[in-house]
């Protein structure tokens, strides 16, 4: 199975990130926009692994969430990948708590590479994907900044952590349900 693990923020913060890119939507066919309920912050991709690499990734999600103190967390601005003239994905950041959340990627990651799994090849970033172009257009560059920032708060203890899923829905396994202390 593909499996990733994720940081889901509770369903009030999901729903207030889906509304504020109301303004991005329209027009905007060659985007495939990220359904409100699968917002997410994806902490690592781990690809193709077995029943024995899940059970040890759950192990390895269980361990990084006991590891961090719980924290506040807040939706910021509208941004993209690689830049807003050349946007290929687009999201909102995190205004608080993305250090926190640095160092529970980080403690992950260590956890990770302790089950056995190779370490990541990319820096985590604290964002919400809310949507990934499909083809390059006219810049998003206006839309994007056009967009208020969302200022919702909330603690990670609120979060679904450590989830691992796979892409198809139809599959996807919640293997663990942990937050930070």
């Amino acid at each position: 199975m593909r499996l990733f693990i994720a940081v889901f923020p509770p369903p009030d913060v999901q729903n207030a990130a889906y509304r504020a890119a109301d303004p991005l939507r329209p027009g905007h066919d060659a985007v495939a926009w990220v359904k409100k309920e699968n917002l997410h912050y994806t902490m690592r991709f781990l690809g193709e692994v077995d029943e024995n690499a899940a059970g040890q990734a759950a192990a390895a999600m269980r361990e990084a969430a006991a590891s961090r103190p719980r924290f506040a967390a807040s939706l910021g601005g509208f941004g993209a990948f690689p830049s807003a003239r050349r946007a290929r994905v687009l999201w909102i950041g995190m205004l608080d708590g993305a250090e926190p959340m640095r160092q529970l990627a980080s403690a992950l990651e260590g956890s990770l590479e302790r089950h056995g799994f190779e370490p990541g090849d990319e820096r985590f970033e604290p964002h919400l994907t809310v949507g990934r172009v499909r083809a390059p257009g006219p810049s998003k560059r206006e839309n994007i900044s056009a967009c208020p920032s969302v200022e919702l708060e909330w603690a990670s203890s609120e979060s679904r952590y450590a989830r691992a899923m796979s892409p198809r829905p139809s599959s996807s396994a919640a293997i663990a349900r942990s937050a930070p202390r």
